[in-house]
């Protein structure tokens, strides 16, 4: 491995994002077996309102990444103070970041064109996370273009929150929702992507802590919601589908 003025040569970065893309698929080939008996839900089977658990985490983030916003004196506690330790500890960059983000999408887009049985039928899953990553998005350009934080490179005032983060968490929120039936490696292999993902923005420099623990909560909260709301409108939308002749 080698080093170029504090940035990681490109074959280190392509063995990284391989290894990453690569992993959820022998994950799903373990756990295929498990597919024979998981019994897919059928919409009517969908609680409308999720279990309280999936939303601790992002009803914790995101109030934990605003606390952390302030620069508080002489704090140890504070988004200055632990960007400082990062980065005179950690001494490279690298763009693995901007392809990690993608992993998890990636992974759920894969095992679904695989014919691996999810929790929803196929359409109704793309539905899902065009929706999810609608809201995200849309969440995340607000922010960044009303809070107008300035990065801590001082590159732009469109730090706040981390997008690349908030990508990631969705994708490996919705990896959970339809395949951790399949193989419980399945989330925790797209959940250490997206939280690589927002590591790799700190360690280069790119996201204040606060920004990557906020984007990763719209990122997970996104995608709830979405899983809420999308039953709702399919019924909706299905009393006003027009009759044929």
């Amino acid at each position: 491995m080698t080093k170029r003025n504090g940035q990681f040569d490109s074959p280190f970065s392509s063995w990284v994002i391989s290894c990453w893309f690569f992993l959820l698929p022998v994950i799903a080939s373990f756990g295929q077996p498990l597919n024979t008996v998981f019994q897919r839900a059928s919409w009517d089977s969908i609680p409308a309102q999720p279990t309280t658990f999936r939303w601790i985490a992002p009803t914790v983030l995101i109030p934990v990444g605003l606390a952390l916003s302030p620069d508080y004196p002489n704090s140890n506690f504070d988004r200055f103070y632990i960007r400082s330790e990062i980065q005179d500890k950690i001494h490279f960059r690298t763009h693995a970041d901007d392809f990690l983000q993608y992993g998890p999408v990636a992974a759920w887009v894969g095992l679904s064109l695989a014919g691996v049985k999810g929790r929803s039928q196929p359409l109704d899953r793309a539905l899902i996370g065009v929706l999810a990553y609608g809201i995200s998005t849309g969440v995340v350009l607000v922010l960044k273009h009303t809070t107008n934080e300035l990065r801590p490179d001082g590159s732009n005032y469109l730090s706040f929150p981390s997008g690349h983060t908030t990508n990631a968490f969705t994708g490996a929120s919705l990896l959970d929702r339809e395949f951790s039936g399949v193989s419980p490696w399945i989330p925790i292999g797209g959940y250490a992507m997206a939280t690589s993902t927002g590591i790799l923005r700190m360690t280069n420099d790119k996201h204040w802590i606060s920004d990557v623990l906020v984007g990763a909560g719209i990122g997970l909260l996104s995608t709830e919601v979405a899983y809420r709301v999308y039953p709702w409108l399919k019924r909706t939308l299905g009393r006003h589908k027009p009759a044929m002749n």
